[in-house]
């Protein structure tokens, strides 16, 4: 697929996955995203790159966090934004700015911000390591960058049952994205490769158990698995639905159904040197 059909389909993607991103069967963004302060240490003043954002998870939960600072949210998608922004007004939160900007060419001047967040955004790019080194460029020569991935192994059974309904489906499915930063070496390891230094990661298990096969079925379609059912129209559609969630209901039935979730937390430091950057390679 060119690049610009991926982002065309990333971005309709989220933009059809907005209503529903911030719902319990995905409570793992959130989880996720609380831990991020303790990663940071802010002080309480610092400017924050949150990008590729979504509906703002991981910006709200830093927010809170910086009674004197502003984090600034970006996200190609204007649903997720839209979402975000929504969110916010209602909770009164006035330290979140929110603009819709691709996270590979982001219009702001080269260290601007005091550090910068990517939360399970990286593994949609077809190159990871300019991606992320795009995004260290726009932070001062040694401020944080964190981002958030999942680990191997995470989401295996629902993967194994997508797997299943999509050849059923005669449906293309190739392994997930996350797999490429699916270990803390290979984090490690872009982040060196970003020109980034000082990278610890760390790992968290947060899994937790779903109620019902309706919130498996959640997962699936609010989230960026959406683009592999782009191609069926709505009779084979609810089809797959009902197949889907038959099959997910003898998972239940045989003890429940745990959503395996780890995640991998890395933390690094931009470049101290004007030029760094461009002298790494991809």
């Amino acid at each position: 697929m060119k690049e610009e059909d991926r982002k065309r389909l990333c971005r309709a993607t989220f933009n059809l996955a907005a209503e529903g991103y911030d719902c319990p069967a995905l409570r793992f963004f959130r989880t996720a995203a609380d831990l991020l302060p303790g990663v940071f240490v802010f002080q309480g003043n610092e400017t924050v790159l949150d990008a590729a954002t979504g509906t703002g998870i991981p910006a709200i939960a830093m927010a809170a966090h910086l009674p004197c600072g502003l984090v600034t949210g970006v996200d190609i998608s204007e649903g997720m934004l839209a979402r975000g922004e929504a969110k916010c007004r209602q909770a009164g939160i006035a330290n979140i700015a929110f603009r819709q900007m691709d996270m590979t060419a982001l219009d702001f001047p080269d260290h601007t911000f005091d550090a910068a967040n990517c939360s399970f955004s990286l593994c949609f790019e077809e190159n990871m390591a300019a991606a992320l080194r795009h995004v260290a460029s726009k932070v001062k020569p040694g401020g944080a960058v964190v981002t958030t991935n999942l680990r191997v192994g995470s989401l295996s059974r629902l993967m194994q049952l997508m797997t299943s309904q999509a050849r059923k489906f005669g449906l293309p499915i190739s392994p997930p994205g996350w797999l490429r930063l699916g270990t803390a070496e290979l984090n490690a390891a872009l982040f060196a490769t970003a020109g980034l230094t000082g990278a610890t990661v760390s790992n968290h298990d947060l899994g937790y158990f779903l109620e019902d096969t309706g919130q498996y079925w959640d997962v699936v379609w609010n989230s960026g698995f959406r683009s592999l059912l782009a191609p069926l129209d709505r009779n084979r559609l609810a089809s797959f639905r009902q197949q889907f969630l038959e099959e997910a209901g003898i998972l239940f039935a045989a003890g429940g159904m745990r959503l395996e979730v780890e995640v991998l937390i890395t933390k690094g430091f931009a470049a101290r040197e004007a030029g760094e950057y461009r002298g790494t390679t991809s």
